[in-house]
């Protein structure tokens, strides 16, 4: 489910979910243009080190016997000799003074600059780390990309994307980090405080925090010497905002916007960010409904040892539901957001009940046949016309329509959502093979009063579609897929919805 999030501030109370406060002092913005060439920043057992590097001749050297004491490497050296050996275990790496080559037990290996012996410090070029001593590291440090910091223990670094879009209505703001752990959200007059603590983040480029416009003022990476965060900050005190969490993803959405004149505030009350508003008016779509296959009891078919077709439908929706909200700009919600089990009905039922404007359900393939393998698109397939006609009650100024027969009235729109969804399946999923989409009587699309399909990918009968539909570029390119067919679709649906 998405989780919304509101607050009071005039009252001094939160109201709906309760976000933790961090106390943020001491902060310094951070951006990647005044990031010091001249300093190396080592996030080593849950510790900062932040490391001077040495200047020689216009080259950055590594301070290398600083680093072997952050590690505990043992070592042996001598300046006058004009040698450093370190041992990690049975390796044995051997440098020696103003030379380009190390030594790695019998092995030589290429440096970009030499060893230097200088004012009494061993200095390496910083490629000696990354290309010779995590040779022998295990786990190896990892480097960010921008170079000036280095991780040790295995993890990764968490890493930033931001996309943004803005309307006459509302600027909306994605933020999403990769590889972090639980953060916290704190909102403050004009300001919305992403708090991600002590955990090693490469800072985000230019792409992230030069982001602006007429609501938004700005986006910055600040942070100290034991935590970092990520701010929002506000144009004026007029714009409001409201935050949405992607429950399962490291995702946050901020929708900022000014409120109209029924949404102001009752005289004297202060305007501030988290308040809780309307949901910014916008015509054509507004909902979206993804049906993940099976749940619970009702396993699907197996796909692999201990996962089952309910375990793959329902990651490849979630990563749907992400790439719609992100990208079209419509709220879009699961059926289920977890393992459990969902009748028919019920998923009809809710979707009804929301007044979705499109349905997609997902399924995986299982022809008896393993040599069949493509990717269809399912269409409701109903009785002849004349046994679905609208029934109008006698002296009745409109007309009734049988819940199990709701499909029939927006048929001719499924229609084109399912010849689109068709085709961009058929060429990246299908080779460019000229598969056409299928009818089937499914007691799932009849009910919906909405542009409804039915995704099935692929046939796990076959080896390879089993090892593949695991995977993470698979799943994502379903959700890119879904997200191309409906770029094209919407226009012409909301084109029909005017009308």
């Amino acid at each position: 489910m998405i989780g919304w999030f509101s607050w009071n501030i005039a009252n001094g109370k939160a109201v709906g979910f309760l976000l933790c406060l961090l106390l943020a002092v001491g902060f310094t913005s951070f951006n990647p243009t005044d990031a010091a060439p001249d300093e190396l920043l080592i996030f080593h057992q849950q510790r900062r080190v932040r490391l001077p590097l040495v200047s020689v001749e216009g080259r950055s050297y590594v301070p290398i016997l600083d680093v072997l004491r952050i590690l505990d490497l043992a070592y042996s050296e001598s300046g006058s000799a004009g040698f450093l050996r370190i041992f990690a275990g049975r390796d044995v790496v051997e440098l020696a003074r103003n030379r380009v080559r190390v030594r790695l037990n019998r092995s030589s290996i290429g440096l970009a600059a030499p060893v230097l012996f200088h004012e009494g410090r061993w200095l390496t070029p910083r490629g000696f780390v990354p290309d010779v001593l995590n040779r022998v590291l295990k786990p190896a440090i990892r480097v960010s990309p921008s170079g000036n910091r280095w991780l040790t223990g295995g993890r990764d670094f968490v890493r930033i994307n931001l996309s943004a879009s803005t309307t006459d209505e509302a600027s909306r703001l994605v933020v999403s980090l990769v590889n972090a752990g639980e953060i916290r959200v704190r909102g403050e007059e004009r300001r919305i405080l992403f708090l991600l603590g002590a955990s090693p983040i490469d800072p985000p480029g230019t792409e992230v925090i030069s982001y602006r416009d007429d609501r938004i003022a700005g986006v910055s990476f600040e942070e100290t010497g034991h935590s970092s965060r990520l701010v929002v900050s506000l144009a004026d005190e007029s714009v409001q905002t409201r935050l949405t969490r992607l429950a399962g993803q490291n995702a946050y959405m901020v929708d900022a916007f000014r409120p109209t004149v029924e949404d102001s505030t009752t005289a004297g009350e202060p305007k501030r960010s988290f308040r809780r508003t309307r949901r910014p008016q916008a015509s054509g779509w507004r909902r979206i409904t993804i049906d993940p296959g099976h749940g619970g009891a009702d396993r699907g078919v197996v796909v692999g040892e201990g996962v089952y077709e309910k375990d793959v439908t329902l990651s490849i929706a979630r990563k749907v539901r992400w790439v719609l909200e992100s990208r079209l700009g419509v709220e879009t919600v699961l059926t289920r957001g977890q393992d459990r089990t969902l009748s028919l009905a019920d998923r009809a039922r809710e979707a009804n009940r929301s007044r979705s404007d499109l349905f997609l359900s997902i399924h995986l393939g299982n022809s008896a046949s393993p040599i069949s393998s493509g990717t269809y698109v399912y269409l409701a397939k109903l009785p002849p016309w004349e046994v679905f006609a609208r029934e109008r009650g006698e002296g009745a100024a409109f007309e009734l329509v049988r819940w199990d027969r709701a499909q029939a009235a927006v048929l001719h729109r499924s229609f084109h959502l399912a010849e689109i969804l068709q085709a961009v399946t058929n060429e990246r999923f299908n080779g460019g093979a000229p598969l056409s989409f299928r009818h089937a009587p499914l007691r799932l699309l009849s009910p919906l009063a909405m542009p409804a399909v039915l995704l099935e990918l692929g046939n796990v009968k076959q080896d390879e579609f089993r090892e593949t539909v695991l995977t993470e570029p698979f799943q994502n390119g379903v959700a890119v897929a879904v997200l191309a067919a409906l770029q094209q679709f919407r226009p012409i649906d909301e084109a029909t919805m005017a009308r």
